[in-house]
């Protein structure tokens, strides 16, 4: 039982130092709905849905990411203002440091990336049949954002927890150091 945590623990940790892991967990399971869809004709979500509909679906995208990176930018400036000692740790320790704005970074490039695949979509898709397959580049923007949403929370957990204990931490100190806390 022991390996297993292990071995997972390990899993999640070369995850979390490689976010272009998120564009190969994409790849797959974007083909492996492709293929299903390919084999039986059957299980084209985007596909089977009028041109107004697939239009819809391609703003709201657009509409919903745009909304995401604004929080993925409230989220970097809390990480950057943030002063306690965890917190210096996360910025300033070589490989948590690269590892932290690596993840930063592919996520706020991945919104942009992801918003104008749907606005791109909605100037691509013509015809009410979409025989030029763009709703399979927005199904799989989509599906690139649902990955990168789970190192987002990650992130945003991290941030908070180390914020959070860093608070605990000088609250602790100052109420030890006031007479009130003797």
């Amino acid at each position: 039982m022991a390996s297993a945590v292990e071995a997972v623990h390990g899993l999640l940790n070369a995850w979390r130092s490689r976010p272009t892991t998120d564009w190969m967990v994409t790849v797959a399971i974007l083909g492996a709905h492709w293929l299903l869809v390919a084999l039986t004709g059957r299980g084209d979500i985007f596909g089977a849905a009028g041109r107004e509909q697939r239009l819809q679906i391609y703003t709201t995208g657009a509409t919903i990411v745009a909304l995401i990176g604004s929080f993925v930018t409230a989220a970097i400036a809390q990480y950057a203002s943030a002063t306690g000692r965890r917190m210096r740790v996360l910025r300033t320790a070589p490989h948590l440091a690269s590892q932290f704005r690596r993840n930063w970074v592919s996520i706020l490039s991945a919104t942009l990336l992801i918003s104008a695949a749907c606005l791109l979509a909605i100037a691509l898709d013509t015809t009410e049949t979409d025989p030029g397959g763009v709703h399979w580049a927005v199904e799989g923007a989509l599906l690139f954002g649902a990955v990168r949403a789970y190192r987002l929370l990650w992130l945003f957990n991290a941030v908070i927890q180390a914020t959070d204990r860093d608070l605990a931490e000088s609250h602790q100190g100052t109420t030890q150091s006031s007479p009130a806390g003797r």
